[in-house]
């Protein structure tokens, strides 16, 4: 059994939690917050054990053996490398860094501690998601073309979380929040490298971007043209188009139906998508593993990678970088 303690007592955290009942030898058992009072009553709600008001103390407890992390990503690093460093395997919320020296840090802990890092992408685990690599692998539409992926949602008017969204000191900005889904789903689709990318953003008074389209060109001539925003919806179908046809994968990060040549594929989740990320975390606890066969090293490298090269284009500095 791999008892989970969970690092941040926000939405997400929410959300794993409710998840986790559904995965096999997996068990939340913990929670840390900034204060006790938060950490006690999310305990509370969710019939907890322990509850800690620092991460430190939690990450000295004998009694986890994993942690989620669901903090807001600047805080990732530190609060990785923390419970590394206490032989504590990791899960962590994408995108899993701020940038790729950051991640590689990372990497280095965890190789130096023996423990298991994971990023938390869950979209690379979901059934739909596994039916396009399927597609890709088995060269049934033969070579890739194009993608067209975007996710959007309208965050002007939010209040309290607009402050984390929109704040450079917290690493705010629609590509490290939405745009990370479709810079790594491309790593489902492609594994060419990518020749030349244009981008064109639009800044927030703050300085980070509130909207960004990346059109890249694949050394192959095969294209991708990727959206994030937080000025309007953009929930289009993704559509992925090949030498023999297209496919059209509805609510790509969170798919339960893909279009091939007009076949339509069904794939209903277990809960709302999130078991089947735990569960392959568990599995490679399970078989003594300490980097996942899927979400590997190098997957997550090519996407911070990506995203690093995606700010290079619009100018986007974090004060701590």
């Amino acid at each position: 059994m791999v008892r989970f303690g969970i690092v941040g007592a926000g939405k997400i955290a929410r959300k794993f939690v409710e998840e986790i009942k559904y995965v096999n030898g997996a068990k939340a058992v913990a929670i840390a917050s900034r204060t006790i009072e938060k950490a006690n009553d999310f305990k509370s709600e969710y019939a907890l054990d322990y509850a800690f008001g620092s991460y430190e103390e939690m990450a000295r407890f004998s009694e986890i053996d994993a942690v989620y992390i669901a903090t807001p990503h600047n805080f990732h690093m530190e609060q990785s490398i923390l419970f590394m460093n206490h032989k504590k395997h990791v899960l962590c919320e994408k995108p899993i860094a701020i940038n790729t020296e950051q991640f590689e840090t990372m990497v280095h802990a965890a190789k130096e501690n023996r423990v298991l890092l994971m990023e938390g992408m869950w979209t690379k685990f979901l059934p739909s998601t596994a039916k396009i690599r399927e597609i890709v692998q088995s060269g049934s539409l033969g070579k890739f073309k194009h993608a067209f992926l975007e996710f959007g949602f309208y965050a002007m008017e939010l209040k309290k979380d607009k402050e984390r969204l929109f704040n450079i000191g917290l690493a705010g900005g629609s590509l490290l929040d939405l745009g990370v889904y479709p810079v790594a789903y491309t790593f489902n689709i492609t594994n060419q490298l990518v020749k030349s990318l244009s981008v064109k953003a639009k800044k927030y008074l703050t300085g980070v971007d509130s909207e960004c389209i990346v059109d890249i060109v694949y050394e192959d001539g095969s294209t991708a043209t990727l959206v994030s925003s937080f000025l309007e919806e953009r929930n289009s179908p993704a559509v992925v188009e090949f030498e023999r046809g297209k496919v059209i994968i509805e609510n790509f990060w969170r798919s339960e139906k893909v279009i091939v040549n007009d076949e339509v594929f069904n794939f209903p989740h277990i809960g709302e998508g999130f078991p089947y990320e735990i569960n392959a975390f568990v599995k490679t606890l399970e078989e003594g593993k300490i980097e996942n066969d899927l979400m590997t090293y190098d997957q997550t490298r090519k996407s911070m990678k990506l995203l690093d090269l995606i700010r290079k284009e619009i100018d986007l500095v974090y004060p701590f970088e």
